[in-house]
């Protein structure tokens, strides 16, 4: 395999609020960042894996990145599977090409076996995940 040394391109900020994996990225992204993702993470689901919990994934830009980076994220996520993930709630903010973005998003999620799905607003997001937090499935 050939070594790359690129530097990251597009935009990635993980916090933690209650059970809430928030993860804000605004794209296009590249290898790079999401390998740094990959990384990152971790940390943060570890803090909020002893009870159920669920991402909420705010996406801007272009958030697209290439088919090698496609694959690590889609095992990223069947990862935080194992570790009490719920669900995860997709906000599109100012993206562009939204039938695009949504549908990139869809095999991703799909591939990784994730409950999830799209929404207009955080607010919707939020308690949509509130809802699914409130009656955990104990199989996750």
């Amino acid at each position: 395999m050939n070594q790359r040394n690129f530097p990251t391109h597009g935009e990635l900020n993980l916090s933690v609020d209650g059970q809430l994996l928030i993860i804000d990225g605004a794209g296009p992204a590249n290898l790079e960042m999401v390998l740094k993702y990959q990384r990152s993470v971790i940390g943060y689901r570890e803090q909020i894996m002893h009870a159920p919990w669920a991402s909420l994934v705010l996406l801007h830009g272009m958030p697209l990145v290439p088919p090698e980076a496609k694959i690590i994220l889609s095992e990223t996520i069947k990862k935080a599977k194992t570790m009490h993930l719920q669900a995860t709630a997709v906000v599109l903010v100012e993206v562009e090409f939204a039938d695009v973005v949504k549908g990139f998003w869809n095999e991703i999620y799909q591939d990784a076996g994730v409950r999830y799905r799209f929404f207009d607003t955080e607010q919707q997001a939020r308690h949509w995940l509130a809802d699914i937090l409130s009656h955990p499935d104990p199989n996750c």
